[in-house]
C-alpha cells in the first residue's frame, strides 16, 4: 500500500507511456567566483600579490518552463562573496536574481545545453571602507569597496539528466558589475610609495548543482538504471 501511494505521489510512468512536459524546477548551486583585477601595482618581491576569489557562494532558484517552447524564466536568491588579498579585503552580496534561458536540444534529450542571461540585484550593504595595519608583515592597507546594485551576465551551461526529474547542472557566466569598484592603497615598511589595486568587480562565475523538475517522474528506465548502478557497486565490493 505504501509503495502504491508513492507511485501515485510521484507520478511514476512506464517507459512506453508518453511523459508529461516539464513545468517548473528548483535548483541549488555552489558558485565560486573570480573577480577581475584591472590594476595591481604591488611589487613581486612582496609576499602578497593580489589573490582574488570568492566563496563558498550558494544559490537557489525557481524556474518556469514556458509551454510549447524551448524558453524558461528563472529567479531566485544568490549569496556571493568576492575576496581580494586572500580575503583581507572582501565584499558580501545578497542578490535577487532574475533571468531567462533558451534550451537548444529537444526535451527528450538527456543533455540539455542552454544559453541565457541573468540579472542580479544586490540588497545588501553596498559601501565599506577601512584601514588594515598588519604589524607582523609591516604594511598598512587602506581600502574602499562599493558593491554594485546591479550585475548582468550572459550564461552558458548544460543540464545532464541523471534521472527523468533529477539533473546535474553546470554553468558559466561573466557577471558585469554596474557602477561597482574595489580599491586599495598599500604602503610597506617605511616606504613613502603606496601601491594601488583596482577592481571593477566584474567576475567569472562557475556554478555546479542539482536541479529537480516537476511534475516529478520516475520511469522504468530510471528504475532499471538505478538497479544496474546498485549491482555494479555490489559486484565491485
Amino acid at each position: 500500500m505504501f509503495l502504491v501511494l508513492l507511485l501515485c505521489l510521484f507520478g511514476v510512468k512506464a517507459s512506453g507511456q508518453e511523459d508529461e512536459s516539464r513545468r517548473w524546477a528548483i535548483d541549488f548551486n555552489l558558485t565560486p567566483v573570480k573577480p577581475v583585477v584591472s590594476v595591481n601595482e604591488t611589487p613581486k618581491e612582496y609576499y602578497d600579490p593580489v589573490k582574488s576569489g570568492g566563496g563558498p557562494n550558494f544559490s537557489f532558484h525557481l524556474e518556469y518552463f514556458i509551454p510549447k517552447s524551448k524558453f524558461s524564466v528563472i529567479g531566485g536568491y544568490e549569496r556571493e562573496r568576492m575576496d581580494f588579498y586572500s580575503g583581507e579585503v572582501s565584499a558580501d552580496l545578497s542578490q535577487l536574481m532574475l533571468g531567462g534561458r533558451w534550451y537548444i536540444m529537444p526535451e527528450s534529450s538527456l543533455f540539455q545545453p542552454y544559453l541565457g542571461a541573468n540579472t542580479y540585484w544586490n540588497i545588501d550593504e553596498r559601501r565599506q571602507s577601512g584601514s588594515i595595519n598588519a604589524l607582523a608583515y609591516d604594511y598598512v592597507r587602506d581600502y574602499n569597496v562599493k558593491s554594485p546594485l546591479l550585475s548582468m551576465a550572459p550564461v552558458v551551461g548544460i543540464d545532464i539528466y541523471l534521472f527523468s526529474s533529477l539533473a546535474l547542472e553546470v554553468g558559466y557566466e561573466f557577471r558585469f558589475a554596474i557602477n561597482g569598484h574595489t580599491s586599495s592603497e598599500t604602503t610597506f615598511g617605511n616606504e613613502q610609495t603606496s601601491y594601488a589595486m583596482r577592481s571593477p568587480m566584474h567576475r567569472h562565475a562557475l556554478s555546479v548543482g542539482l536541479k529537480l523538475t516537476f511534475p516529478l517522474k520516475f520511469t522504468s528506465n530510471d528504475f532499471n538504471g538505478l538497479l544496474d548502478t546498485l549491482f555494479t557497486i555490489l559486484n565491485q565490493e
